[in-house]
């Protein structure tokens, strides 16, 4: 999963792989370490009792949150994208994509 935040929004770009253990397991993670004691971890979780789509940060974890419908309709279709807009009051605007663009395996890079 990749993560790219730009300025008031966040974005995340998920392979097929995570897609899939999105369905399974209702959860995908990944994490950037900044050190041996120090690491930002970013979360794409579902859930029944949540009703809209949502960010929240706590303690060095940005989570994003669906409405398990929301993922389950999204992920088994072929919709690329969910996102939610706000204003810089409320939370930052949201991009949940599927990247299915590659076809051809390649090694991963930095950047």
């Amino acid at each position: 999963m990749k993560l790219r935040i730009h300025r008031n929004a966040l974005r995340l770009r998920l392979n097929r792989s995570d897609v899939e253990q999105l369905r399974k397991t209702g959860t995908c993670a990944d994490v950037i370490r900044f050190g041996p004691a120090s690491r930002l971890t970013y979360t794409l979780e579902t859930s029944s009792s949540w009703r809209v789509m949502e960010a929240r940060y706590n303690q060095d974890c940005i989570r994003v949150l669906l409405p398990l419908e929301m993922a389950e309709r999204w992920a088994g279709s072929d919709q690329v994208s969910l996102s939610l807009e706000r204003d810089a009051n409320s939370g930052p605007s949201l991009l949940i994509e599927k990247d299915f663009q590659c076809l051809q395996p390649r090694r991963e890079k930095p950047f």
